[in-house]
């Protein structure tokens, strides 16, 4: 099928790639269908393009990149609503927020979003008992990071 999009121009997607969302993303409530395509990093970004709207489409980050001891806790319905059989099953990627201050690009650690490639599959996960924050300034972490590591 063919789909219009305002960031990708029309592109072909093969309707086997679809990923359905068991749950609405956060403050889209009428979208639960997707698309993932590589982003401007190749394995560090994606977008996750709507196949119901060609002008939604989301920056996703691997959080492990970031942070590396970046982990989620999944509880047996979530893996359950994902058919998946274990976590090594899914993906977890967060939703990336780019402003015009580029020290203001940050991240959600929150709410990620986990997906079962192999069902096609996806759910946005709220983590209630987790000290991740919504907002996580990539710019500013990376700054730290460094200050830390006797960088400049």
């Amino acid at each position: 099928m063919q789909l219009a999009t305002t960031r990708f121009g029309t592109i072909e997607v093969d309707p086997e790639t679809v990923i359905t969302f068991t749950q609405p993303i956060i403050g889209f409530p009428d979208f639960r269908r997707f698309i993932l395509l590589p982003g401007p990093q190749e394995g560090a970004l994606f977008w996750l393009q709507s196949t119901d709207s060609g002008q939604l489409a989301f920056l996703l980050l691997n959080p492990n990149l970031v942070l590396p001891d970046y982990e989620i806790f999944l509880s047996e319905h979530d893996l359950s609503e994902l058919s998946a059989n274990t976590r090594e099953d899914l993906t977890v990627l967060t939703l990336v927020v780019v402003p015009t201050d580029p020290t203001l690009v940050r991240t959600n650690l929150k709410a990620p979003l986990v997906i079962n490639s192999r069902q096609r599959l996806g759910k946005q996960i709220v983590l209630e008992k987790s000290d991740y924050p919504i907002q996580y300034f990539l710019a500013r972490n990376d700054a730290a990071k460094q200050r830390a590591a006797g960088g400049a």
